[in-house]
């Protein structure tokens, strides 16, 4: 098994990631794939799956589960909040916040615990198992990181295309580049520090402060619901993606003379 992963690895991350989408599609009691006791369930029900899938495929040892390099990783992921504040901003434009209801504590709680989750299943799914698998494929010097990096990080765009049956199309379109930006920076940030939990906690902010106003408020758009033009999009998508790249771009190349990864 272990030396199939390493001939197929691509093909081994597709089969799954289908796998795990299988998985959190029978976890849906409701119409919300974002929050509820049915997410938390599939969530954890993944990370199993993949801390598994990761022993039996034998890359435990680089999986990033031990706590050196965790200050590292928050400080190559403190651009990320930027960003993440950045989109509250944006998401939120518009909003008569006067008119919102705060639904409750315990939604709130839930909310968090979910979006905790949320970080843990997809960075462990998306950086623990398919980018360390993908790095143990085509090496760690500079060109099989970024090869490694990008494939990674296009699967990761590419499991959001679900999410068509309950987003606006353009919208969707939009989620998708923009996660696989995203995955692009949390790609790197797992390179460099060698460490999950800093990149599960920054993934866990970040979505916190950008879906926060629209699951714990009564009146707010939910990103479910949210419709834009195509030239919003366009401009969403390069305030999305542009600087998750660039700054990716940056970090790897800090002290290009030594081994970057």
């Amino acid at each position: 098994m272990k030396k199939w992963f390493k001939r197929h690895t691509e093909i081994a991350s597709i089969l799954v990631s289908v796998l795990l989408l299988g998985i959190s599609s029978l976890f849906s009691w409701d119409s919300n794939p974002i929050m509820g006791l049915d997410k938390l369930c599939a969530d954890m029900l993944i990370v199993l799956v993949c801390i598994m899938g990761i022993r039996v495929f034998g890359i435990w040892d680089t999986a990033g589960f031990q706590r050196a390099g965790f200050g590292k990783g928050l400080l190559y992921g403190s651009p990320f909040l930027v960003i993440g504040l950045g989109s509250v901003v944006v998401s939120n434009i518009g909003v008569d916040f006067s008119k919102l209801s705060f639904i409750s504590a315990g939604n709130m709680v839930l909310f968090t615990i979910n979006m905790l989750f949320v970080g843990m299943n997809e960075e462990i799914w998306m950086r623990s198992l398919v980018l360390n698998g993908l790095l143990r494929k085509y090496g760690e010097d500079g060109k099989g990181c970024w090869k490694a990096i990008i494939i990674s990080a296009l699967i990761f765009g590419a499991i959001h295309i679900p999410n068509i049956f309950f987003m606006n199309p353009v919208t969707l379109c939009v989620q998708v580049i923009n996660a696989a930006s995203a995955g692009v920076l949390f790609g790197v940030i797992f390179i460099r520090s060698k460490n999950i939990w800093a990149g599960i906690i920054v993934h866990a902010l970040v979505d916190w402060c950008s879906l926060f106003v629209g699951n714990c408020f009564v009146g707010a758009d939910t990103v479910l619901s949210m419709e834009m033009t195509v030239g919003q999009g366009v401009g969403i998508v390069l305030l999305g993606s542009l600087p998750p790249i660039l700054i990716a771009y940056l970090l790897m190349r800090i002290n290009e003379r030594k081994l970057i990864c």
